[in-house]
């Protein structure tokens, strides 16, 4: 983990987590919806006020689907003390560096962090120290594309390119993993519950390691297929090394936890979210997390 410097300190001021996928398509919305709507439930009111970032979105809208699986955690049904925002937005349904390439609108890794920063700046000015958790849900998996990188940010590259009649604009890009880095934040990885999800799972956490990241928990979403993903995991993390072991190695039955299957679409996701195993669980997992983060407080202020 890259030494805590000033702006880490501050962000714990309002607990914040970056939340990867070890791919796409493995459930990291709905894990996210559901730890928003675990924190609203343990909290209630104003002490358990949540906030949702999307920084990158391409096609669809994560944050109209998170709305509305957490509104029925609300007083009498009323949207709950929940903020939601999407900081860059392409309509193209695809990678961020395919969106914003076909839409010669691409946002470079500078942008989106200062995009961050000022959130999160934001939030903590309307928050009272505690009151408030953060989760920032990244694009894809930890090594998909960004929109850009800062390495190709000159004005040609930032937007639009040259030769109007030869196309769009070819640029570099960032992955996930790096784009975030200099955050120094926590981070959650929602693993992948499918046949071949092990070592796609364990890939994207040592993606994350080498990198500095702070993993503190693991979510598998089944698929049903009887894999046990979730149990392979458990037994890798929990093996002796000498290496340094991270925060979700330490107790693997509480950090790395399995959901069960999501229903088949189009049926709605209202029923699994409030389904008893469901919210035990997530709520275990989070009040994990605010442990963890209480303790590095404590440690930071000592």
């Amino acid at each position: 983990m890259p030494a805590v410097g000033a702006s880490a300190t501050r962000r714990l001021l309002l607990r914040t987590h970056l939340v990867f996928g070890a791919n796409t398509d493995v459930g990291k919305t709905v894990a996210t919806a559901g730890l928003l709507r675990a924190r609203l439930l343990a909290g209630g009111g104003g002490a358990g006020a949540a906030r949702y970032v999307k920084p990158l979105q391409c096609g669809g809208s994560d944050e109209a689907s998170v709305r509305g699986w957490c509104r029925p955690a609300g007083d009498g049904g009323e949207s709950p003390p929940l903020r939601l925002r999407t900081l860059f937005r392409w309509e193209t349904a695809a990678s961020p560096h395919l969106a914003a390439r076909h839409e010669r609108a691409p946002a470079s890794d500078r942008e989106v962090l200062e995009a961050i920063r000022g959130e999160l700046a934001s939030a903590e000015e309307e928050e009272e120290r505690g009151s408030a958790a953060v989760f920032v849900e990244t694009a894809g998996g930890v090594l998909s594309p960004s929109s850009a990188s800062p390495e190709n940010n000159a004005e040609g590259h930032a937007r639009g390119g040259e030769g109007d009649g030869g196309g769009p604009p070819s640029w570099g890009w960032s992955t996930q993993a790096d784009l975030y880095r200099n955050l120094s934040l926590p981070a959650v990885l929602v693993g992948d519950g499918r046949l071949g999800g092990i070592s796609c799972t364990l890939a994207a956490l040592e993606a994350l390691g080498v990198r500095g990241y702070n993993v503190q928990g693991v979510v598998v979403v089944d698929d049903g297929g009887g894999y046990d993903n979730t149990g392979a995991l458990r037994e890798y993390a929990g093996r002796r090394g000498g290496r340094k072991r991270q925060a979700f190695e330490r107790d693997p039955e509480a950090s790395i936890v399995s959901l069960p299957p999501l229903p088949p679409e189009p049926e709605p996701l209202d029923g699994w979210f409030a389904d008893v195993e469901v919210e035990e669980k997530l709520g275990a997992f989070e009040r994990r997390l605010e442990t963890i983060w209480e303790e590095k407080a404590v440690q930071l202020a000592g």
